[in-house]
């Protein structure tokens, strides 16, 4: 039951902004506090939030398919321990830790640590 109330709502999550980000580019930038961008910012935006709508969907089907769960798990896990890592590099580098980039790294971290404990939970229901 648990699995399901996770997955239901990262899956609200991500395809939410995916499809935001996928045909509507411009307001997730402002959204985000971008505002000089260019066509090719554009098309990695696009790009960038088909991915989170696909990840999105796999949450919604993996509520349905038990043994997709840990799959789906791994791919939050890999994706957002990457941003995470990527995220404090910035903070370090540039300066970049505002109260945007606080909420961003909050969520992707209490996400990515949700979806690492149950993908290496072991007794793991297939």
């Amino acid at each position: 039951m648990l699995d399901k109330v996770f997955l239901f709502l990262f899956g609200v999550e991500w395809f939410t902004f995916g499809v935001l980000g996928l045909f509507f580019p411009e307001f997730i930038i402002g959204l985000l506090g971008v505002y000089d961008y260019s066509l090719v910012f554009l098309n990695e935006t696009r790009a960038l939030y088909a991915f989170f709508t696909f990840v999105g969907l796999m949450s919604f089907i993996a509520i349905y398919r038990i043994n997709f769960r840990k799959k789906v798990y791994l791919t939050y896990a890999i994706f957002l321990g990457s941003f995470v890592v990527g995220r404090l590099i910035s903070f370090m580098l540039d300066g970049s830790f505002n109260t945007t980039t606080f909420y961003i790294f909050l969520n992707e971290i209490i996400v990515f640590a949700i979806c690492f404990w149950r993908y290496s939970k072991r007794d793991f229901i297939f």
